[in-house]
């Protein structure tokens, strides 16, 4: 099973790429819109790689990230959700957005993709809720290479579990003064900005 492709970029389209290997063969790859519009012609390409294989058809999915690759495999295993409505999901929202609806429980992120009617969207939520955790998302105001020794993480899972909603979270964690580093002194000044 293909994992990874890597090659020239013969033609590019809103959703998929033709990318010829060194072996000479040519690969068309449905890929995000993202993907896409960074996409030219000629340039080298790398690309993690999904093959979806059914009854009737093969295709291949490629991503820029490993993340995104498995977030989609995450997506299919969500019963009724097929590749190419998972695509669409990408398409709609970027990873973090889509774990954060899933956290805070609001599906009506996930209903203005098309292909996704308020009950599938419930479904998403619901089922990924035990498999997406509050570590997955960075808060405003970190870097991803400092999400282990940042207290920002705890304060962030505190307001959600205080009945915030991740945007309020987010806001009242970017506000907080750079100087305070103790996590409680963290967690009383974000509990203070979201009071006014």
């Amino acid at each position: 099973m293909l994992a990874s492709i890597n090659g020239s970029i013969k033609l590019v389209r809103e959703n998929f790429l033709v990318i010829d290997t060194a072996s000479g063969l040519g690969y068309k790859i449905f890929v995000t819109n993202n993907v896409s519009s960074r996409s030219s012609l000629g340039e080298n390409i790398s690309l993690y790689v999904f093959h979806n294989i059914n009854e009737n058809s093969q295709s291949l999915f490629g991503f820029s990230t490993y993340d995104e690759q498995e977030f989609f495999e995450l997506l299919l295993s969500i019963s009724g959700i097929g590749p190419k409505v998972a695509l669409g999901v990408l398409n709609a929202a970027s990873i973090n957005e889509i774990r954060e609806a899933v956290l805070s429980n609001t599906p009506e992120v996930l209903t203005n993709i098309s292909g996704i009617g308020k009950k599938t969207a419930e479904r998403i939520v619901l089922e990924l809720k035990s498999k997406i955790s509050i570590s997955d998302i960075r808060p405003v105001g970190t870097k991803s290479d400092d999400l282990g020794n940042n207290s920002n993480i705890d304060v962030y899972q505190a307001l959600i579990q205080l009945g915030y909603n991740t945007v309020e979270a987010r806001a009242a964690i970017k506000m907080i003064s750079p100087n305070v580093t103790d996590l409680d002194k963290k967690l009383k000044e974000a509990l203070k900005n979201l009071g006014k």
